[in-house]
């Protein structure tokens, strides 16, 4: 309750008192996040009136006062804007974001550095916040939040995208000035480009139209490899395991994981940011480079491995780091094998399958309507999905005709549904928002068939 902070990681009772308090300074903005996603999705507003307590954060047991989850999520608001770097409304870099590799060995940069993931990271959140305030009446707090996401846009542009191209990091010196780093003008790392605020900065809306498309050119040129999107351009430097800039960047001896570069959370999102901006079949093939079934026939450099599990990530077949420093413009050439990283990774697995369902087929709920929001390549023409929408089984009969994302025509057991609300995407045409009424309406117990033409 004192700083409206989260832990980096907790159990549920009996085993609440086995938690790390200590947290990386993107943690609070996740609860966040999954409130709005459910409030949007179960169309559940109530909710955030129930009042709960908070934790203890010496002895971990519950404590007050017990508010209503929107006070929760003003905490956050709270320490999120007291962490913004002074003169500014970025938040500061705290504890980690996160890839925690990057972690910088000097201590005092928690304050004075930016990640642009994280702030890009805040922004979403804020403005679904936001959102689900104006859907739930409560538009003075709404009102305060859109004040707020104003001066972030403004800033993440001021600052944190010299020349147009958004940097890693921000680093606040002595003498006030700003510098990039993880930039085509950092001379300090080597490295030019990172992942993460390019495809969260897509998802979160803050890019316009022409610097998402720049941006994703410079994915597809820099980080795109054979077997996935990597987080940055190059691998951190390694000095014998010395620190210098970062902690487990410039420590750790292996080559997987964020330290070989290709992490599948991360490469997930690209296939989200990917939906999008409506490229199809880069969407496409970003999701089968995550199945490891059939994997070899789109990475043939894959080195075998388990097909029933997740992987973490995609770990380049290189003996140590300096090996891998050597030889890394053969990883990008396909001539390194690749290797299944850790299995069975915590959400891994349903940040898959909602991008194959919110994404690929493209069927969500929203605030009482279901979007119908396909991006599909046409190679996928005749696709049959079968899933369950408001309680019932449906099948779902895809026609990829014309163009790869916005229905033209969608048929509910044969009867035509109003295609008049589209779903606002600054990118491309949106999806086709329907009221969950009218389709329920439509839908019989037993056997569904939903027709979506493209």
């Amino acid at each position: 309750p004192h700083d409206g902070g989260w832990p980096q990681w907790f159990m549920h009772p009996p085993f609440h008192a086995i938690q790390q308090a200590h947290s990386h300074g993107d943690v609070c903005l996740w609860p966040v996040k999954a409130l709005c996603d459910y409030a949007e999705a179960a169309a559940d507003l109530e909710f955030l009136t129930q009042e709960i307590g908070y934790t203890d954060p010496e002895r971990f047991e519950p404590t007050g006062p017990r508010e209503a989850l929107w006070a929760h999520c003003d905490r956050v608001l709270a320490q999120c804007e007291a962490r913004f770097v002074s003169g500014t409304a970025l938040v500061n870099y705290g504890d980690g974001d996160w890839d925690d590799t990057l972690q910088p060995a000097d201590p005092a940069m928690r304050t004075r550095m930016v990640s642009a993931w994280t702030v890009a990271l805040a922004y979403q959140t804020f403005r679904q916040l936001a959102d689900v305030c104006r859907h739930a009446g409560e538009h003075s707090r709404a009102s305060r939040i859109d004040v707020l996401l104003e001066r972030m846009r403004a800033d993440f542009h001021e600052y944190m995208m010299p020349g147009g191209t958004v940097a890693g990091f921000l680093v606040r010196d002595e003498d006030g000035t700003f510098r990039a780093l993880l930039h085509p003008t950092d001379h300090v790392t080597g490295i030019r480009y990172r992942l993460l605020p390019m495809t969260r900065a897509v998802l979160a809306e803050l890019f316009a139209r022409e610097e998402a498309l720049r941006h994703l050119d410079i994915v597809a040129r820099e980080l795109r490899f054979a077997d996935g999107v990597r987080l940055m351009s190059a691998p951190a430097g390694y000095h014998g395991g010395c620190e210098r800039l970062f902690k487990r960047a410039e420590t750790a001896a292996n080559v997987g994981r964020e330290i070989g570069l290709q992490y599948v959370h991360a490469h997930l999102r690209y296939a989200e940011a990917m939906a999008k901006v409506g490229d199809a079949d880069e969407l496409w093939w970003a999701l089968q480079i995550a199945n490891p079934v059939g994997l070899t026939e789109v990475v043939p450099h894959a080195a075998p491995r388990q097909s029933n599990v997740y992987f973490s990530s995609s770990d380049a077949d290189f003996p140590d780091r300096l090996e891998a420093a050597a030889r890394w413009s053969e990883l990008r050439t396909g001539r390194v094998a690749v290797r299944g990283g850790w299995r069975l990774y915590s959400s891994g697995p349903g940040l898959f399958l909602h991008k194959v369902r919110a994404c690929l087929l493209g069927v969500r709920e929203s605030f009482g309507d279901v979007v119908f929001d396909p991006v599909l390549p046409r190679s996928l023409d005749g696709l049959d999905a079968r899933l369950r929408l408001r309680g019932r089984t449906v099948d779902v009969r895809y026609r990829v005709r014309e163009r790869a994302f916005g229905p033209s025509r969608i048929l509910v057991n044969g009867a035509p549904l109003p295609l008049a609300a589209r779903d606002n995407n600054p990118y491309r045409v949106g999806g086709c928002r329907v009221p969950a009424a009218t389709l329920t309406a439509l839908l019989n117990e037993e056997t569904n068939v939903v027709e979506i033409q493209l």
